[in-house]
């Protein structure tokens, strides 16, 4: 199957927000008395802003935590470092997608993240002169793990779905990709993998730079095993 596009999930994928999330969860956490684990930030990844705010509300609906507060202070902390310094760009992002404009790949963003938060972090990391086009699921009626922002990142692309690559880090987000009919690369950050990312993916992969080894081998193949 001839692979034209290539769809990049951002957080923790391309830039480095993972961790700076889950500092920012146990900080807010704090704030309110509560210790919470690395392995509860863990839950909210792949999630839009509205799913974020839902799940802590619902989380904590019969705690002494403020759910609502808990995700303000959190997008609070975040903001504060992301449009100011930036977040750190993840290891062979930049390497990959200058080979994919090299050969002739088109090129998307399909985050969950909000708008601002995309071409923030794209200008601060100057990565946004390799991206062709960008998709929010701040546009989309169903976030991750439905397939809508990674449709609709196609679609802008003006290339199908079974054309495109997907590369992901999470678990919501390697659903989506393949709910959406594309090939789908996870590229673990924070998430441990288990039995059902592994059957879900058509591949895991230990880092970007990966890609484009296989796409150079397999690109006129099935990438499925």
């Amino acid at each position: 199957m001839k692979i034209e596009a290539v769809l990049f999930d951002m957080d923790g994928l391309m830039v480095d927000t993972e961790s700076l999330s889950t500092k920012a969860l146990i900080s807010s956490a704090k704030k309110q008395d509560y210790e919470m684990t690395k392995e509860e930030t863990l839950q909210v990844l792949g999630f839009t802003e509205a799913a974020i705010y839902k799940f802590w509300e619902d989380y904590f609906e019969d705690s002494h935590v403020d759910g609502k507060k808990l995700a303000d202070d959190h997008y609070g902390y975040i903001e504060e470092v992301l449009f100011t310094t930036g977040p750190d760009k993840m290891p062979n992002v930049e390497e990959l997608l200058v080979y994919l404009k090299e050969n002739n790949y088109k090129i998307a963003v399909a985050s969950s993240s909000n708008i601002d938060h995309i071409e923030n972090n794209m200008e601060k990391t100057r990565l946004r002169k390799y991206i062709d086009k960008i998709a929010s699921g701040q546009e989309v009626l169903n976030g991750k793990p439905a397939p809508d922002v990674f449709l609709l990142a196609a679609e802008r692309l003006g290339v199908k779905p079974e054309n495109c690559l997907v590369l992901e880090d999470s678990k919501s987000g390697i659903k989506a990709g393949r709910a959406s009919g594309a090939t789908v690369f996870m590229v673990p950050d924070m998430f441990k993998p288990d039995e059902e990312c592994i059957e879900i993916a058509n591949r895991i992969l230990k880092n970007l730079g990966e890609v484009i080894n296989i796409l150079e081998e397999e690109n006129d193949k099935d990438f499925n095993r």
